[in-house]
């Protein structure tokens, strides 16, 4: 059933397949590291810390740090042998670079499984979808540098990007899609706007539409990353057909 698109409400949701554990996931991991010729580190993570770029905080609460303990030196004449500081964080797990769980989005009062919200949350949080259930990502990732393709530094805002730009890209690179295949994509917008005006950054954004996904996803794609926060077009031009919707909810596929 694909929760996420209304006029097909008949059947039972899709598994991604890719998601696979024992003796496959194992196979998979082992062709993924066979593959690596360079031991080159490559850091993606963006840093964290109260200054970041949090975005609007009625959606992504922010990040604070604060401090639970201090060193008894700090505040009186003592000055133990032995003393220590604690600070403790309050943020979302939203923030920065982050993978989108299979709880985190629903449609239509369902998430990922069919399993209806009503009954999939207690007053400490999901039962159902939990990324305690997804094994970790080690595997084949590929990059779709979208915007060099294009000739352009970043993507115009709001731009919507489709199957055939995903596919001239990965022409143009030269690049092959296999299965199980992480897909990172590359919009040029973070490098242009997320430290530079992060208030532009978050406010609207190019994306992944949910066309191109599918087209990915039909060919072996696993997972999809991007350089945005939202990951396909925002504002949404169909919060009925999304992206977000079509993958984590409809797949099962980690945004």
């Amino acid at each position: 059933m694909r929760w996420c698109e209304k006029a097909r409400f008949t059947g039972s949701p899709r598994i991604n397949t890719r998601r696979r554990s024992g003796s496959a996931a194992a196979a998979e991991t082992l062709s993924a590291l066979h593959g690596v010729q360079v031991g080159r580190v490559i850091e993606l993570s963006t840093t964290f810390g109260r200054d970041m770029p949090q975005g609007p905080p009625d959606s992504f609460y922010g990040f604070r740090l604060g401090w639970h303990r201090t060193p008894k030196a700090l505040t009186s004449k003592e000055s133990p042998g032995f003393d220590f500081s604690m600070d403790v964080i309050h943020a979302s797990p939203h923030l920065g670079t982050h993978i989108d769980g299979l709880a985190h989005i629903s449609c239509h009062g369902r998430m990922f499984g069919g399993h209806e919200l009503a009954d999939s949350f207690t007053d400490f949080g999901w039962t159902k979808n939990g990324m305690e259930h997804s094994r970790p990502v080690i595997g084949r990732g590929i990059l779709l540098d979208v915007a060099r393709a294009k000739g352009v530094e970043h993507l115009p805002d709001r731009y919507e990007i489709t199957p055939e730009d995903v596919g001239a890209t990965l022409e143009a690179q030269g690049t092959e899609l296999r299965s199980g295949d992480s897909v990172l994509v590359r919009t040029g917008w973070m490098k242009a706007w997320y430290d530079s005006a992060p208030d532009a950054y978050f406010a609207s954004q190019p994306g992944v539409g949910p066309d191109a996904s599918l087209w990915l996803y039909d060919r072996g794609m696993a997972l999809l990353g991007t350089d945005t926060s939202g990951t396909e077009v925002i504002p949404m031009p169909d919060p009925e057909r999304t992206t977000h919707g079509v993958m984590l909810v409809d797949r099962g596929v980690h945004l």
